[in-house]
């Protein structure tokens, strides 16, 4: 065989080769991925016994690509895919869990939130004990074309409801999603009953239904995660509020108030800051500068001593001392506005000195955006 044989030989052989590699199948492939991330080792370190089967189908996936075994490959891979989702799938639940149990301890008062919560990890379980019955009927099934399409069926609409499930479909579109759920269980109770046709049709039936549950909750999802953006937001203000030495913070259907006691010098009309709660100001001037779209609502108190008009005059007088010294520190003026009560909303018995020294104080409320 001359040299331009022997080249042609070898082209034809290296073109037969490629013709015969396997492609690593998407689900494998994402799994590859995953398990080499920190998420995927911390997934690995709470579910073992899940990441071990999903370990064990891989290596069978891997051998099967490598004996060029396209069935094998295809269906060792989409049960790696299948172990790997269900270990996400409970990590997520578990999350959401102790989510819900954190909002009970913290926001006592969101009751709708909780509810929310709940009904979200509720539906993670369901999907999660749909994924266990996939995997298990998995190694029971034959591998007709028939049974493969009512499978693949199955797998879509399991997807269809996780992507309806992602915009709450199941707290607003209850109905069309409880339906689409149904659907997808006499899904995959046909196929537990080798019954491919009934499966296939039940399950394009579920992901019909699932896509219009989508449909129909997104719009009320985009408002809902505005409306917790704001939430996160306020409670954030919060959170930073309350770590100022001098702050009494409070959540409130406004937004967030903080409260100012004894920060003026002492005497009759002085609406000179003392020098000690400066710095409590600047630090309120931070937060407000860090949450550019919190309004401040500076309002001025006083005790009950003296005449009334002049106290009323002088807490407006306090509040807009306050309003011009955050300003001074980098709050934008049209953000605050400064309005005084006198002693006309009091939070103590102006009787004590006690109940006085509460009652003399500014209180700024940061009021979140409206829209």
């Amino acid at each position: 065989m001359n040299r331009v044989g022997m080249i042609a030989t070898l082209t034809a052989g290296l073109m037969l080769a490629s013709c015969t590699h396997l492609k690593t199948p998407a689900e494998m492939a994402e799994f590859e991925q995953y398990r080499k991330t920190r998420e995927g080792e911390e997934l690995k370190l709470a579910y073992p016994e899940l990441i071990k089967h999903a370990d064990s189908e891989y290596g069978k996936a891997v051998e099967a690509k490598d004996d060029k075994e396209k069935e094998l490959l295809a269906h060792h891979g989409h049960l790696t895919w299948l172990w790997f989702q269900s270990a996400k799938l409970r990590a997520a639940a578990v999350a959401d869990a102790e989510a819900t149990e954190l909002v009970v301890k913290e926001n006592a008062g969101l009751e709708q939130q909780v509810a929310e919560a709940k009904k979200r990890q509720k539906l993670a379980q369901a999907t999660l004990d749909r994924m266990a019955q996939l995997i298990a009927l998995e190694g029971k099934m034959t591998d007709s074309q028939e049974m493969n399409t009512a499978k693949s069926a199955v797998n879509d609409a399991l997807t269809a409801l996780k992507e309806a499930q992602a915009v709450d479909a199941d707290v607003h579109a209850a109905a069309t999603f409880s339906a689409a759920e149904a659907k997808l269980k006499l899904a995959t109770d046909a196929l537990g009953k080798n019954k491919p046709k009934d499966a296939q049709n039940y399950a394009i039936d579920a992901k019909a239904g699932a896509e219009a549950a989508k449909n129909e909750a997104s719009p009320k999802f985009a408002t809902t995660e505005a409306d917790q953006a704001k939430l996160n937001r306020t409670k954030a203000v919060f959170d930073a509020v309350s770590l100022i030495g001098g702050v009494s913070a409070s959540m409130v259907a406004g937004g967030v108030q903080a409260v100012v006691v004894e920060s003026f010098a002492s005497g009759a009309g002085s609406v000179t800051i003392i020098p000690a709660m400066e710095v409590t100001f600047v630090k309120l001037a931070e937060v407000a500068k860090t949450y550019p779209d919190m309004g401040l609502v500076i309002e001025g108190h006083t005790d009950s001593k003296g005449n009334k008009t002049k106290n009323l005059q002088l807490s407006d007088s306090r509040a807009k001392s306050v309003m011009s010294f955050m300003a001074s520190h980098g709050v934008a003026p049209d953000r605050i506005s400064a309005v005084g009560k006198g002693s006309s909303e009091p939070v103590a018995d102006n009787k004590t000195k006690e109940g006085r020294s509460k009652n003399r104080r500014i209180e700024i409320l940061f009021a979140p955006a409206s829209k």
